[in-house]
């Protein structure tokens, strides 16, 4: 994928979930610190612009989902890293359930949000609620990672390229596969898409 330099404003989101960009602005600036890094340095490990990751760490741009993959490279973290949840949960269900208007969510400048279903990330499966906008997709480029995912398509359509197949999904349909192999997913139809997404181990 080329240089991610999109700064696509935050919208309102359905069921007012906690939007975490400047959270993750935040983190990106205190872990680079913490790794006495400078914006070069950090630009060099990544291949983006040090005018890029300065507008993410001031929270004038929002990621794609390559450019965070990157940085949380770069600095030796997982991406689950940047879904802190900016509120302490004192209820006693907070290690059960997650409540709808209670979602933590990150949206990407190429068109997808993502809301963490999964109550947190220390455990062994992490599920997600991802929502396409028409186009939007992981990246030009193939990508891969250790685990395994599944998921199934609640409204729209989805298309995966695994390897050099392409598969189309309909709404009502599901997908599972090995992490590993070379993936990209995107959403090729004139309306949103909605899949509820399965990783273990956790990644976002």
């Amino acid at each position: 994928m080329s240089q991610r330099e999109a700064s696509e404003p935050l919208r309102r989101v359905q069921h007012r979930s906690r939007e975490t960009c400047e959270i993750v602005g935040h983190r990106i600036r205190e872990l680079r610190k913490v790794r006495r890094m400078a914006l070069r340095d950090l630009s060099q490990a990544t291949g983006l612009s040090v005018g890029y990751l300065s507008q993410l760490e001031r929270n004038l741009a929002t990621p794609s989902i390559r450019a965070l993959s990157d940085v949380a490279r770069a600095l030796e973290v997982g991406i689950n890293w940047f879904f802190p949840d900016p509120e302490a949960e004192a209820s006693p269900e907070a290690a059960t359930v997650v409540r709808g208007a209670k979602r933590r969510a990150l949206r990407f400048a190429s068109g997808i949000k993502d809301e963490l279903l999964s109550p947190s990330l220390s455990g062994a499966l992490e599920m997600l609620l991802c929502t396409f906008e028409p186009g939007a997709s992981s990246g030009e480029k193939l990508y891969e990672h250790e685990g395994e995912e599944a998921g199934y398509v609640a409204e729209g359509q989805l298309e995966i390229t695994i390897e050099e197949r392409l598969l189309h999904l309909q709404a009502g349909d599901s997908f599972q596969f090995e992490s590993r192999r070379p993936h990209r997913y995107r959403n090729p139809g004139p309306g949103r898409t909605v899949v509820v997404w399965a990783m273990t181990p956790p990644r976002y």
